[in-house]
């Protein structure tokens, strides 16, 4: 989620007005309804206008409304079930921030994964705001309908009055979503919307292109060239987006209006995994309405303009604009529902027809450990630009390492330990006050005689205990230009944080130096148990050439003596084919550091991608083991296995 601007209004900007009678009783009935307590809502006059909705959630919990809004559209005497939509998003969906986000992570996903080349903020938020709604509206109805038999649930009310504002809309998104109510709650078509959904935009593909002019820019006018450009570019991307849409998507109205209702059901408790699903039937809908306002744009129609809220004036009602903190962002992509593969629920009927379970048939080799299906990191970046983008790309290699980890432990000799408890014995004057036992001291008599009726508790020596052997992994990871850029994808920096993870989960420590060029060194100067640190120093990047940092590596190691039985040091170098200069090639005066620290080692190894094996021969004299990489992408199954071996 991007950054709330500092332009726009919050609804505790506006006056606020005093929770009545009135709108106390309506408010308490809807907490009633779904059995839970909250504070007083929020009465803002003028906010609807600021949020696009005569109500509004957002976190932490709260609910607002606007009176006059309300008033204008005709909901004052249906205020109960306001209310009670409004708390449902509390209750069950979103139900937290955490899971709104999770929404909206799924719902991009759906976007590119139907052919968006990008996301944008106000589409998440229409497609949220659906599927939520949804979910609260079909439970709200039937909370109702149990509450009040004998009255139409007002919730139903509600939406009769708002879908009659845009009853003949030609957004055929808007159609589906309103024959889904009808199916819902078991209405005759033509309730909420036009029995016969809206005609398909016409493919306008051709025409646009052939719109974009094939005269050279160079006899454009200089003052008019860049705005030329600009428009041929935009000309071009609305070509590739309904070329794209027409040959990747079928969408029928009346089939997924049926396939979203089935959904709703099936997924009313999950509102996270059902978003997925959604997402892949509403999405093409919505980019066929965005190429269509581009196209219309180019033509110069008025009144065209890019969808946003729902026509009608039933635009998003959450205000929680906030970007995810690097807490949520380890808690929103560990998620593995966010891993599941991305596709149509008809694909998936299909295959239960035919036998063959969701997710089967995958090629993607990536995806048996989870990890094939996620955004990249490049879409993960953009997606979470409000964010720090050190912690988007920390949990985000944090969550492609962690089904390869495993916890890389050792033993150390067995030590005692007095934690045993043994019999009561007799507390007497001198002995620390703090050891006597109440309890037992009470139960000899009812006023406590020092050295009569005092008791201690006394501790025995129970058999020795295993404890965990120190574990130190000083990871060094080449960051010149030559190897992949972590913004990217770096199938390096995923090695080293699945070795580093490993250690850390095993109660050992971690230090991580990035190094490129002579003086190019980052890192963490100091071994740390902290992962976000960690994966941060991996993820720093160069881009310069290939140095070995010698003059560090001695520095760290001069005054260490050899590892003692219960230690464990071990080096791990990954880099491409320029690491001659480990072992001096270039700089000299360092050329017998390698050794000399290796004997200060228990294992050093180093993971390369050097088709010319062109260390292999230095890396043996120095006394450190050698995996070489046919490429790049192979590093984090070698660095699993490495774990492994490690392990012993």
């Amino acid at each position: 989620m991007t950054a709330p601007s500092a332009e726009r209004s919050r609804p505790d900007e506006f006056p606020s007005a005093p929770v009545d009678e009135r709108v106390r009783a309506a408010w308490e009935w809807a907490q009633e309804l779904w059995g839970i307590r909250m504070h007083d809502p929020e009465l803002r006059i003028g906010a609807g206008a600021v949020v696009g909705s005569h109500a509004w959630f957002g976190f932490p919990p709260a609910v607002g409304i606007d009176p006059v809004a309300l008033e204008e559209i005709g909901f004052t005497d249906d205020l109960r079930s306001i209310f009670a939509h409004e708390l449902g998003h509390h209750v069950l969906a979103p139900g937290t921030r955490i899971d709104a986000l999770k929404i909206r992570h799924q719902l991009a996903r759906a976007l590119v994964a139907t052919g968006a080349h990008a996301t944008r903020d106000e589409w998440l938020d229409r497609l949220s705001n659906l599927w939520t709604d949804l979910l609260v509206n079909a439970r709200v109805a039937a909370l109702e309908r149990g509450a009040e038999p004998e009255r139409e649930p007002g919730i139903i009310r509600t939406r009769r009055i708002g879908f009659a504002v845009a009853f003949d809309h030609t957004d055929r998104l808007w159609w589906v979503v309103r024959r889904c109510y009808e199916l819902l709650w078991s209405l005759p078509g033509g309730t909420f919307c036009p029995a016969v959904p809206p005609a398909a935009p016409e493919p306008h593909a051709a025409d646009v292109v052939g719109g974009i002019s094939e005269r050279s820019l160079a006899d454009v006018p200089e003052e008019f060239r860049e705005q030329e450009q600009r428009l041929r570019e935009a000309q071009q991307a609305a070509a590739s987006v309904a070329a794209e849409l027409a040959a990747t998507t079928t969408m029928n109205p009346e089939l997924d209006a049926v396939i979203a209702a089935r959904l709703v059901r099936t997924f009313s408790t999950d509102p996270v995994a059902g978003a997925l699903p959604f997402g892949m039937i509403a999405a093409p809908y919505l980019l066929e309405a965005v190429a269509e306002a581009m196209r219309a744009q180019f033509r110069g129609d008025e009144g065209a303009a890019f969808p946003a809220g729902a026509p009608g004036g039933a635009g998003e009602c959450s205000v929680d604009d906030a970007p995810a903190t690097a807490a949520e962002l380890g808690r929103i992509l560990g998620d593995r529902r966010l891993q599941a593969a991305p596709r149509h629920p008809r694909e998936d009927a299909a295959a239960r027809q035919g036998g063959e379970a969701p997710g089967e048939g995958d090629d993607d080799e990536a995806g048996s450990n989870g990890a094939g299906q996620a955004f990249g990191i490049a879409q993960t970046l953009a997606l979470y630009d409000g964010s720090d983008a050190a912690a988007v790309v920390a949990a985000w290699y944090r969550t492609q390492a962690a089904p390869w980890v495993r916890p890389y432990t050792e033993r150390r000799p067995d030590r005692p330990a007095a934690e045993l408890p043994g019999p009561i014995e007799l507390w007497q004057m001198g002995d620390d006050l703090a050891d006597i036992d109440w309890s037992a001291t009470f139960q000899a008599g009812a006023e406590p005689i020092p050295g009569v009726t005092t008791k201690r508790r006394s501790w025995l020596d129970d058999e020795p205990e295993p404890a965990e052997a120190g574990i130190s992994l000083d990871l060094y990871l080449d960051s010149s230009g030559s190897m992949p850029r972590p913004s990217r994808g770096s199938p390096a920096v995923l090695a080293g944080t699945i070795l580093a993870l490993s250690v850390l989960r095993g109660g050992g420590r971690v230090r991580v130096t990035s190094f490129s060029g002579p003086g190019q060194v980052a890192g963490t100067e100091r071994f740390t148990r902290d992962p976000a640190a960690v994966v941060n120093g991996l993820a720093f990047f160069f881009a310069g050439g290939t140095s070995f940092p010698l003059d560090v590596y001695a520095r760290r190691y001069e005054r260490l003596a050899p590892p003692a039985d219960d230690e464990r040091r071990h080096v791990v170098v990954l880099s491409d084919d320029g690491l001659a200069s480990m072992f001096g090639v270039g700089n000299q005066p360092f050329a017998q550091v390698a050794a000399e620290v290796r004997a200060k080692l228990t294992t050093g190894t180093l993971m390369l991608l050097d088709p010319r094996r062109s260390v292999s021969a230095l890396a043996a004299t120095a006394g450190y083991e050698t995996i070489f990489l046919d490429r790049m992408d192979d590093a984090p199954a070698a660095c699993a296995r490495l774990a492994e071996v490690l392990h012993g």
